[in-house]
């Protein structure tokens, strides 16, 4: 997929934002919070905090309110699906931007926090991510402390920098037959040959679309090439609670996705619908539901020499 073409513009649609929505909903639920708790925002005087391919901008909202003392800071290629200003926080602001566009200058260097989640998508064509990692590694912030008593700028203390949440899906996990019964929260046995709609669906849009898994595997990393520290790749499935809703979600991406699918290849298109209504049957009549890992890395830009 080419971003700057807009190609996922036919999910700009009231069901594609209630399954973005739905997603949200699930991952607060999964990490009772929107930002990582190793990250600590406390004590930071002009808190800046951007979220980028914000879609509809919950995330967003949600995090203004809870810091109303931070200026909040949310973009997206297309902003069809946020919200009317008057329902925004005053904290909050919107823009149009796309991350394969140069950076503007008032956001290099700007922000304690920048979050991104789940942007795959966009790197259709087996696309590197790394050189989209440096754009959002220059907008985090470095900030100076000034000590007791001193006035003079070169005399403070530059403090660790901005931390960067960038939020998927493991992927490497994913399309390894991670399905799991509701009534018994384990993995299914041999689900190759019992339960394998999701897996087969799975691989075939690896597969057309052609998104990096590899490189999205390898993001810890890539943010240590990139120079952030204190990295770490934090990994959580989701409880049994939550296993219907992640596959509601899974099922409805899918489904939005099958023209898409089709009209690159019809074949593998016909095979994921085929598999899709297995998906189905397999959650009805025996309660068994995809989860897949939930993944956010973390990392922090250091303290640096001036």
């Amino acid at each position: 997929m080419v971003i700057g073409n807009d190609e996922y513009s036919i999910w700009r649609t009231a069901p594609d934002a209630s399954r973005l929505c739905y997603q949200h909903f699930l991952w607060r639920e999964v990490h009772k919070s929107n930002i990582h708790p190793s990250i600590d925002l406390n004590n930071k005087q002009d808190l800046r905090i951007a979220e980028l391919a914000a879609g509809h901008c919950l995330w967003a909202m949600q995090v203004a309110e809870e810091y109303p003392h931070a200026q909040v800071e949310a973009s997206d290629i297309n902003l069809s699906l946020v919200p009317p200003k008057p329902d925004l926080p005053s904290n909050l602001s919107v823009s149009k931007w796309s991350f394969f566009d140069p950076v503007p200058e008032k956001w290099k260097g700007a922000f304690d926090l920048v979050h991104v989640r789940l942007v795959i998508q966009p790197f259709g064509g087996y696309l590197d991510p790394r050189a989209v990692l440096q754009k959002f590694v220059s907008m985090l912030s470095m900030r100076f402390r000034r000590l007791q008593n001193v006035k003079r700028v070169d005399q403070m203390m530059l403090e660790p920098g901005g931390y960067l949440q960038w939020d998927e899906y493991d992927y490497f996990d994913a399309d390894k037959n991670n399905v799991y019964s509701a009534n018994d929260p384990s993995r299914v046995p041999n689900p190759e040959v019992t339960h394998n709609a999701s897996t087969k669906v799975w691989k075939i849009m690896m597969k057309t679309f052609q998104w990096p898994t590899e490189h999205f595997d390898r993001l810890s990393e890539y943010y240590a090439q990139a120079g952030l520290e204190n990295v770490a790749a934090h990994r959580k499935r989701p409880p049994p609670s939550v296993f219907r809703g992640f596959f509601e979600h899974w099922y409805a991406l899918i489904a939005q996705l099958l023209p898409v699918l089709e009209a690159r290849d019809m074949e593998a298109g016909q095979e994921a619908r085929h598999l899709l209504t297995q998906m189905k049957k397999d959650a009805l009549l025996d309660g068994v539901y995809s989860a897949h890992i939930t993944k956010s890395v973390i990392g922090r830009k250091p303290e640096a020499s001036r």
